[in-house]
């Protein structure tokens, strides 16, 4: 990515004037994270650029195939444990391709599996992406410092580098595959998780550029909700596992967009890509929980007094009160009104926006949780955008207060 196209896209972001979205993602993988970190951000850039930048979220690349071949390089050993593979993906994207593959086994019979590839080039051309990026931020900061008192930029992009370092060493995937189905295992008296799977990996074919996993058969939320196929009641099971992990565990999937879902034929919800787990300290997860408990109930007043619990650095006396008065005018419209009226994603935004500006902090942990309500919200909206999702939330917080936190 070349240096001035970064500069101009950061400051173009801070403008609250971001280019087209094919542009940036022409730009490649570093400029897409970027502007999907910035999505997250209302705090301190317009509200309606966020949810413009969000649309990456749903970014799906259709990256030239490769004969598997030709991509897997020196984990070509892999293959020899195959019966056959299929020498062509059903699944391409910029970071690498899925191939159908065929385990032999002892007695030689064969089970399907999936082959997960990386691009051989693609991490060299991310690390040296990476470092012309420090060079542009530390110019920019050089001529405007007050940029870094706003929102360090460099800390964004370790913040991304670091993560999608994680996303790029395959060993990571299968390692968070087998810590979210040990806390399902930890758990299942606690809460019903009966239909909820993860991957489950061929370890000793498992790399960092090459992951071997039992195949899920099925089909992901991403096509059903292209062709009108899921059903609000399979969504909802999503919420129910997403909420336990998130408020009684304190981790979660950490990218839980629709390509990521499985629903299989038995009716399981099926959770690939476990590469990136989002973590939320205790602080923070309690009092998130309580939040949505009476919000969804219209409770305001204990609604803005868990919020400012949460804070890091809480309001007192007539800021708490001013506070308290713009907040029940910002959801003045919010009681009994269906997804497609009032987007929750949005008015997150905006509540975190206004607790900022009025003088609370927030640890990270509250933007990756933005995120993952980003990816429900907008699967809810195309699933069934008349719908009152604040009423299953109530369901939901009145089966998970039943636990002790």
């Amino acid at each position: 990515m070349k240096k001035l196209k970064l500069m101009k896209l950061i400051y173009k972001i801070h403008t609250n004037s971001p280019p087209p979205l094919e542009e940036i993602e022409k730009m490649g993988l570093l400029a897409v994270k970027i502007a999907q970190y910035y999505a997250l951000r209302a705090d301190f850039i317009d509200e309606s650029t966020c949810v413009y930048l969000a649309k990456l979220y749903e970014y799906s690349y259709e990256a030239q195939k490769q004969d598997i071949d030709d991509i897997i390089g020196g984990d070509m050993w892999i293959l020899t444990s195959m019966k056959s593979y299929e020498k062509m993906p059903f699944a391409s994207a910029s970071i690498g391709q899925v191939h159908l593959g065929y385990l032999r086994n002892n007695e030689n019979k064969s089970e399907k599996v999936a082959i997960k590839i990386r691009r051989e080039d693609f991490k060299k051309k991310f690390l040296e992406d990476i470092v012309n990026a420090r060079k542009v931020i530390n110019t920019l900061l050089f001529f405007y410092p007050k940029l870094k008192k706003i929102f360090n930029p460099l800390e964004v992009l370790n913040n991304i580098e670091e993560s999608t370092l994680r996303e790029l060493d395959f060993k990571n995937e299968v390692e968070g595959a087998k810590y979210f189905e040990r806390l399902k295992k930890e758990n299942e008296k606690r809460f019903d998780l009966e239909e909820l799977k993860f991957s489950e990996f061929i370890d000793n074919l498992c790399t960092e550029k090459v992951a071997v996993s039992k195949y899920i058969e099925g089909k992901s939320f991403n096509t059903l909700l292209k062709n009108g196929e899921l059903k609000y009641e399979d969504l909802l099971k999503v919420f129910k596992y997403h909420s336990f992990y998130m408020f009684k565990l304190g981790v979660f999937h950490g990218d839980l967009h629709p390509g990521n879902i499985i629903l299989d034929p038995k009716g399981c919800i099926n959770l690939i890509d476990c590469s990136t787990i989002g973590r939320v300290k205790n602080k923070l997860r309690v009092g998130l929980f309580w939040f949505f408990y009476y919000l969804c109930r219209y409770d305001y007043d204990k609604a803005v007094f868990y919020l400012n619990e949460m804070s890091e650095k809480e309001l007192v006396d007539e800021k708490y009160l001013k506070f308290k008065k713009d907040f029940k005018e910002l959801y003045s419209d919010f009681k009994n009104s269906t997804v497609s009226q009032v987007s929750l994603t949005r008015r997150m935004m905006e509540t975190i926006k206004l607790a900022i500006n009025s003088g609370m902090e927030f640890e990270e942990g509250m933007f990756h949780i933005i995120k993952s309500l980003m990816y429900l919200d907008g699967m809810v909206l195309k699933c069934n955008p008349n719908i009152n999702l604040m009423n299953d939330i109530r369901e939901f917080t009145a089966l998970l207060e039943s636990d002790k936190l």
